[in-house]
């Protein structure tokens, strides 16, 4: 429809938001000065896109969506024009969507199917003859008029395999907003079974809302939820995060469905899909689950509920959210190849991180006992997966030898600093001893090396690499893992004051942000003191909407709590 129905949809709801009929005129307008050889007039209005002149109507066998609005259009343009053909379009749309020829067996349905669609009159006739919704349900069917979209096996609407329930939410809601604007409610029945199917009870045996219930389609296409370190669809094979409420494409024509997070025809999540989904479930629960309804007693709230941390089970449990795996190779007396693979594994939320280092210990004792210092010491870089990844757009450093203490402790430090990534990163080096140049002879001897005690071989195994304490990890500088050779670790978290923490649930993401924000309104006031303590994050002594927005900046690494 290029931009005609965006333009009608702004048009319509601007009418009902300024009662100026001229917005409804720029959708219907038609020019009776000119009038075609049977006797109709073209439309002017937005309306011709669908509609070249009055002596035609037009039939909406697709569904308001990302695509088209349409159907939202006459929806809400029917009650204010009154007219035959708006009526006629919106109701037919919701006829071919619920309905079925007479000669299919719909018994195990769960609802019954319209089998006709109304008669409005010729369509020549409709563009101006008046009528008003109470006089629909006494118009005869029509006797051609007998198009309905594919059904399976079980009843599923499908206009389209590709994200089938984001189009049959969609109509569900357009089912309630046409019994809510008619009263009548013929409808309501096949939107309330598409979405009982949608919640479970359908050949599958599941929900196609991610979280409901126990058993539900739990690989959506999301990679936030999906938490891949290695940015692969297929690893880990689960979900790290459950996507609580996420609506994913649904079956296709034979009541099928695969649940594989890199099927995105079956289980892509967007924001389209929720859009229609949301509000089909609160036109259902308006008409059966709010109080007085048949079904209110099925309604229920469970208290307090955390969506925020990972999947109880999920690798993330496993380990820190940054930590390093380290290996060894190539050694002798000469020296050492050490691989360290640094790891970005945050997952609340998972978010890019752009200043990371961690640091290899080792003892030159050997050396000094031969009268050599750190200046006998040479630092080679062997690998820089930063560097390959980005083709040299950024890389990770290594420093010179650092003296750590007197007892012949020094450290290297490797830093991916400016190097925003998720994931993992592997850089290699090796510590080598450099050749003496008197006696031509290189001395090492990496058993009495801190970082060195932990590490396995990689020489038979690229990818091996063990989780070691004893190399530690920094992050903005800040020391978050590992063990110095001293015994100094990364500082607990306070059992004061975490900034951020507004509902005091022990970590900061998007539910703080929405409760501050909440509570900045008036909305309620259920933020204890410790609550209004954590949420100063500007440490002013108030609380204000730039408390909120440095909340949320910090969720994607753009400020650290509390910003002073």
């Amino acid at each position: 429809s290029y931009d005609y129905d965006e333009l009608a949809w702004a048009a319509v709801w601007l009418y009902y938001c300024t009662e100026d009929y001229d917005y409804i005129t720029d959708i219907i307008s038609v020019d009776e000065s000119v009038t075609t050889e049977k006797g109709s007039h073209p439309y002017t209005g937005y309306m011709k896109r669908i509609i070249s002149d009055t002596g035609q109507c037009w039939q909406n066998i697709w569904v308001h969506c990302w695509d088209t609005v349409w159907g939202g259009v006459f929806a809400k343009l029917a009650p204010v024009t009154n007219l035959s053909r708006d009526w006629y379009i919106f109701r037919y749309n919701l006829e071919f969507w619920s309905g079925c020829a007479s000669t299919i067996d719909s018994s195990e349905w769960g609802y019954e199917p319209v089998h006709g669609h109304k008669l409005f009159g010729l369509d020549d006739t409709l563009w101006n003859k008046p009528m008003t919704y109470d006089e629909i349900p006494s118009l005869p069917d029509s006797q051609t008029s007998g198009d309905f979209i594919a059904k399976s096996p079980n009843g599923w609407a499908v206009v389209s395999e590709y994200g089938s329930a984001r189009y049959n939410t969609a109509a569900g809601l357009c089912a309630c907003v046409y019994a809510k604007t008619t009263g009548d409610e013929t409808f309501l029945p096949w939107a309330k079974r598409q979405m009982e199917y949608i919640l479970g009870d359908n050949p599958m045996g599941y929900a196609y809302e991610v979280g409901y219930e126990y058993s539900y389609a739990s690989q959506p296409h999301h990679r936030a939820a999906h938490c891949s370190a290695t940015q692969s669809q297929e690893n880990p094979v689960g979900e790290e995060h459950i996507l609580y409420g996420a609506l994913v494409g649904g079956p296709d024509l034979k009541d099928y469905h695969h649940d594989e997070t890199k099927d995105y025809i079956y289980n892509e999540v967007t924001d389209d899909y929720n859009a229609g989904f949301c509000g089909d479930l609160a036109g259902l629960y308006h008409f059966y689950g709010a109080k007085g309804k048949e079904l209110e007693d099925q309604n229920h709230i469970i208290p307090d509920w955390d969506m925020s941390q990972p999947k109880e089970g999920g690798t993330c449990e496993s380990h820190p959210e940054v930590f390093v795996t380290a290996a060894k190779n190539q050694e002798t007396d000469a020296g050492l190849q050490v691989k360290v693979v640094i790891h970005n594994r945050t997952t609340n939320p998972p978010r890019f991180m752009s200043d990371l280092a961690c640091r290899y210990y080792f003892n030159i004792q050997e050396l000094l006992d031969i009268g050599e210092d750190a200046s006998f010491v040479e630092c080679c870089v062997d690998y820089d997966a930063e560097d390959a990844m980005t083709s040299g757009k950024s890389h990770a450093t290594i420093s010179e030898p650092i003296k750590y203490d007197d007892n012949g402790t020094y450290y290297v430090e490797v830093k991916w600093e400016d190097c925003k990534f998720y994931g993992s990163r592997v850089f290699q080096f090796r510590l080598v001893n450099k050749m003496h140049p008197e006696t031509y002879t290189t001395t090492w001897d990496s058993s009495n090396d801190y970082s060195y005690e932990d590490l396995i071989s990689f020489a038979d195994d690229n990818d091996a690499a063990v989780l070691t304490d004893k190399i530690t990890v920094y992050v903005d500088g800040v020391q978050v893992g590992g063990v110095e050779p001293d015994g100094t670790s990364a500082e607990p978290a306070s059992s004061g004051v975490t900034y951020g923490d507004v509902d005091c649930n022990g970590s900061v993401n998007i539910v703080d942000v929405l409760t501050l924000n909440q509570y900045l309104l008036g909305v309620f006031d259920d933020v204890d003191e410790q609550g209004q303590t954590n949420a100063d994050v500007n440490c002013n002594g108030s609380l204000a909407d730039d408390d909120a927005m440095n909340i949320l900046k910090s969720l994607v690494n753009l400020v650290s709590l509390p910003v002073k």
